[in-house]
């Protein structure tokens, strides 16, 4: 081989690395590493994750799909947005879990608050008697000394002055002891009563939002703590029980909003239909008030055609009773 040659092919190598130096790097799919790094992220928060092992696991099943190798930008697409939807499902399984944890744990304190309560009047009544006792005792103790010294009378006046300003000064700390007690079991009666209050408030708030994953979307199901019965309009604490569902909505802007009254089956069915459709869009407007575009929302009255219960009972028909609030995936 002549030095020509050589040179040649030692020029055709160099060449040939320079291109392979220039090529692009192979594509990262943004998206699906933003996805693993939110699953992992939630994973690592062991005292949410461990409440929903199940929600969990799919959520896990699903980025596995995602990740396959070979798929085209179709089917990645897709398998990534059911991931991230699994996902949302099992942080908000978690988030429920946990609110119901710290509502079991309000009840337990509040329980714990009213035996403390009871065991104070019950010690406060034991003192009382104990106290009327000693003092009876050291009556009899005293008449009895004085009846064997034979005190004058002016020395029974003296010492009868004398008992009566104890008697007064015992009466006076017995009444300072109690009033205290009284303070202390009213005291332990309001953080019972504080405890309570946070305990219904937390279970109002579950009552109120039940949240799942359909072909449609995700569904906010409110229950009916938002209307009387029969009514439309909407109670005065509803703007606070709709914050939830607002901070939802507002997560997903480009998404449209469909509002979905529904009734139980008591009373006519054309009454039902128009309380439904009034209930839906009484929803829509807090909404919009709330902050959400109106354009994004429909609200359309379902009225007793769609039950999730059986309307033979009164939970059944308390359930039924709802308005659900659909982000379409349209």
């Amino acid at each position: 081989m002549n030095r020509s040659t050589i040179i040649k092919q030692l020029g055709l190598a160099v060449a040939l690395v320079a291109l392979a130096a220039c090529a692009p790097p192979p594509r990262e799919d943004t998206a699906l590493d933003n996805l693993r790094a939110d699953l992992e992220q939630f994973r690592a928060n062991t005292t949410l994750s461990s409440l929903v092992p199940l929600a969990l696991a799919d959520a896990e099943r699903a980025v596995r799909e995602a990740s396959v190798e070979g798929l085209n930008d179709i089917e990645l697409a897709h398998y990534i947005l059911i991931a991230e939807k699994r996902l949302e499902i099992a942080r908000a399984s978690a988030f429920r879990a946990q609110a119901q944890s710290e509502i079991n744990q309000l009840e337990a304190e509040r329980t714990e608050l009213l035996l403390r309560a009871s065991r104070l009047e019950v010690e406060q009544a034991r003192r009382e008697a104990e106290q009327a006792r000693m003092e009876s005792t050291a009556v009899r103790e005293e008449i009895e000394r004085t009846r064997r010294d034979a005190m004058t009378a002016e020395e029974l006046r003296e010492e009868a002055s004398r008992r009566e300003a104890a008697a007064r000064e015992e009466a006076e700390a017995a009444r300072r002891l109690a009033e205290a007690q009284a303070n202390e079991i009213e005291l332990a009666r309001r953080e019972a009563e504080l405890a309570t209050e946070a305990a219904d408030s937390l279970r109002r708030r579950l009552e109120l939002m039940e949240l799942r994953q359909t072909d449609r979307g995700v569904v906010v199901t409110l229950g009916d703590v938002l209307f009387e019965v029969g009514q439309t309009n909407l109670q005065p604490e509803a703007r606070t029980n709709l914050e939830d569902v607002v901070e939802l909505l507002q997560s997903e802007p480009d998404k449209r909003i469909r509002i979905e009254g529904h009734t139980d089956s008591s009373g006519p069915a054309d009454v039902n239909q128009r309380i439904s459709l009034e209930r839906a869009e009484a929803v829509r407007d807090e909404l919009a008030a709330m902050g959400i575009d109106a354009g994004r929302i429909q609200a359309v009255g379902m009225g007793e055609d769609f039950p999730i219960a059986s309307n033979d009972t009164a939970d059944g028909r308390s359930r039924n009773r709802r308005v659900d609030v659909i982000l379409l995936d349209d």
